[in-house]
């Protein structure tokens, strides 16, 4: 978060301490944000304020976008902890059920594709926003991370739809070309049940 807060204007609560606890159990103590979730308050807003915040996070998207990194690492994500992922006769049970027009696709898009940084969980419950509609923190940041650009918007789109109209808000946030890694996801997720 410090990262963020150092190289973006994106309004995150401040970081005073983090702590590891007995057990493992991580905490944080930060500054308290005035605001209500825009899930909470998405059944009240007007479309224009709906429309002002997703302009608002396309500009945090883009200057997300904007950051360079030096390499890449990797770290826990929140796919890997799922057995699908974990167990290698059932990945590649999913992997080869994926039609191979899909796959060749997202593999060239893949190939020619960036790493961007990417906040991970970018869903109404992580927004804060005043009785305007304007943002005034973006929250949760633990999965945030150097990803595929195309990751962040494949999430919102399979993940943020427990929000009536909360959908057709998200081509102004995100950039509409990823057509072809949200079916391959679809897909991947569906072979899953």
């Amino acid at each position: 978060m410090r990262y963020i807060a150092e190289n973006t204007t994106i309004p995150i609560p401040h970081v005073h301490e983090t702590q590891i606890h007995d057990g493992g159990v991580e905490s944080i103590l930060m500054d308290y944000i005035e605001g209500q979730t825009l899930q909470d308050a998405w059944s009240s807003m007007i479309p224009s304020q709906r429309m002002s915040v997703a302009q608002e996070l396309h500009g945090y998207i883009q200057q997300l976008r904007g950051l360079k990194h030096e390499h890449l690492e990797s770290h826990k994500n929140i796919y890997t902890r799922r057995p699908i992922y974990q167990d290698e006769y059932l990945f590649s049970r999913m992997t080869t059920s994926v039609p191979d027009l899909v796959r060749s696709d997202t593999a060239t898009k893949r190939r020619e594709g960036n790493m961007v940084f990417t906040h991970g969980d970018l869903a109404p419950r992580n927004i804060l926003v005043d009785d305007h509609g304007h943002v005034t923190a973006v929250l949760d940041w633990e999965l945030a991370g150097w990803y595929p650009e195309w990751y962040e918007t494949v999430r919102a789109y399979n993940f943020c739809n427990d929000i009536p109209g909360w959908t057709a808000y998200l081509s102004a946030i995100f950039p509409p070309d990823h057509e072809t890694e949200y079916m391959a996801v679809a897909f991947a997720r569906h072979m899953r049940r």
